[in-house]
Order: C-alpha cells, then structure tokens, then sequence
C-alpha cells in the first residue's frame, strides 16, 4: 500500500471520511485550488534553485543570522522529491506501508551539516498568526506536514535539524495603495521544533482502521461531517 502524506493528514483530521474514500471511494467536498499559491511557489523554487547552483544564501538566511545554504542535492532527484506523485519515499518500521510526500525545498544548515526541512506559504493576511500556537486546524496540519517530511527524510537515512520553518510570502503590505499590475510581499520565516515520535502510531491506527468492517468515528476537526451532522439533528427536529 502507498500513502501519501496528504491521505496521511485526512486520516488524522477525520478518520470517518478517511475510511469512506479509501474502503467505498466516497470522495468529501473538494475545494478549490490555489493557483498564485502555486505560482508563487513555482517561483521561489526557481530563486533558490538558482542560489543552489551557486551555493549561495537566500537573503532571509542572513536576515535571520541563519548559516544555511540550499541544499546541493542533484537535479533529478530534488525533481522526484518535489514531483507530487513520487516524493519522497519510505517504509513505514510498524506497518510496512510506504510513505511518500512531496517537498517544496530542502535546505542545509553548515554549521550542524544537518538537513532543513520547510515548506512554502503564501498569504495575504494583516496580521499573521504563530501557527505553532494556533488552534484553527489547518495550522495544526502544517506543523503535520513538517513533521511528515522530516520523518521521511529520516528514514532515508538524511541527518535532519530538529527545527524545521514556514517561509512565509505575505501580501498584505498596508503601504501598497494601488495594484498597477503589482503586488508587493513581505517575507519572513516561522520555525518550528519538530516532532515524529507520534508517526508510526497514527499509522498504526490508520492499518486497522483500514482493515476494520466498521466505520470509525467522525475527527473533530472535520468540516464536513460537522455539517452534516448539524444537517441531520435540524431536520429530525
């Protein structure tokens, strides 16, 4: 069985909703995507592909007094890690599942010659939230996704920096008045002090859930089966 970090993620979210797409293939509601999210993305990629190719810092490096530099991992295989369809790749030690997800970067911190896991984030908020102190759900599933990376890179063997960072592009700049085809980010990162001991045992529940004849209760983070609960308990008056 192949899971990716994503499917991952929905299980611990909702296992009810996980269990339906995964044993019935009922999907839940989609939602959109994000395509400047994805262009900005696209772009910082290629500014620190650039900087790779010289091993050079990124100007946020030294803005925080980081002694890190892109990663020199080769050209074809920091494609197959970014490709969302291979990622990177692991067995799971208690299941034997395989695990993949897929990075947006790596970078390395010279001092240590440890690996630095991170993801990109773009926004456009007035004021930005700590997401490690953050209740709302969907922060809670970014410091998931840094864990879930840096567990992978782990079982590959790499030597991974406790503290892995958001690299967060902001365009809510209260300075910028008019659009003219223009929008200015401001640029900062968030770290985060990782954690993995809890991943082999998610996945451990995930298998049995799996396996099991009877569908598991709803997440309490689920939108969804909020709604549709809240649905049902109106109409049955």
């Amino acid at each position: 069985m192949n899971l990716s970090r994503s499917k991952w993620d929905s299980f611990i979210k909702c296992p009810h909703c996980f269990y339906l797409k995964e044993k019935y293939n009922i999907n839940p509601p989609s939602t959109p995507g994000h395509p400047i999210n994805s262009r900005v993305d696209a772009l910082l990629k290629e500014d620190f592909d650039n900087l790779r190719a010289k091993q050079e810092p990124h100007p946020i490096f030294k803005e925080y007094n980081l002694n890190f530099v892109p990663y020199n991992l080769d050209k074809e295989t920091l494609n197959k890690y970014r490709f969302n369809r291979h990622g990177v790749r692991a067995i799971s030690k208690k299941t034997g599942i395989e695990l993949y997800g897929a990075l947006d970067d790596l970078w390395l911190n010279i001092d240590t010659d440890e690996i630095v896991v991170l993801d990109y984030k773009a926004t456009s908020n007035k004021k930005l939230e700590d997401y490690t102190k953050s209740k709302r759900h969907y922060h809670k599933a970014y410091l998931r996704q840094l864990d879930f990376y840096s567990y992978l890179l782990k079982l590959n063997n790499y030597k991974v920096h406790d503290t892995g960072y958001w690299l967060i592009c902001n365009a809510a700049n209260g300075e910028q008045n008019e659009f003219k085809n223009n929008l200015k980010f401001k640029t900062t990162l968030l770290s985060y002090k990782l954690k993995t001991d809890y991943i082999e045992d998610t996945l451990v529940n995930l298998n049995d859930c799996l396996k099991s004849d009877k569908s598991p209760k709803t997440g309490d983070d689920c939108d969804n089966c909020r709604w549709y609960n809240e649905k049902k308990i109106k109409e049955n008056g």
